[in-house]
């Protein structure tokens, strides 16, 4: 009894070392993760749509009951293989910026709205939003 009663001092804390679990570990290195990526990066949505373009594997991959394909021309809509970055320019979501695998998806925004572009370099693959 007198060894359960030591070892359950060394759990309580009492030698002054705080206990942290592997659940509390890996909260602490999420949240460092989330202060990290730039505001352009916590976009859900645009996350989720070049996941899908990526995946897909196509700039319109919607069924062909909503967009009817004209398949002489569909190759050019293809991503494969994967590029390592793809620009949209939609109007609905500004500025814009999401990774997936090893592909970057860049919304500057519309342009003619708010001066806004984006600037790439291929050398290093970084992107930086710009405004006029």
């Amino acid at each position: 009894a007198g060894a359960a009663d030591g070892a359950d001092g060394a759990d309580d804390g009492d030698d002054g070392e705080e206990v942290v679990s592997d659940d509390e570990v890996s909260e602490d290195e999420d949240d460092d993760e989330e202060e990290e990526t730039s505001e352009w990066e916590n976009r859900p949505l645009f996350r989720h749509l070049a996941a899908t373009l990526v995946q897909q594997a196509h700039l319109a991959p919607l069924p062909i009951a909503q967009l009817p394909v004209y398949w002489e021309h569909d190759h050019a809509l293809r991503l494969y293989p994967a590029p390592h970055c793809v620009v949209l320019g939609d109007r609905t979501e500004q500025q814009a910026l999401a990774k997936f695998e090893d592909t970057e998806l860049v919304n500057p925004g519309c342009f003619a709205d708010d001066g806004s572009f984006a600037v790439y370099r291929p050398a290093t693959r970084e992107v930086e939003f710009s405004a006029v």
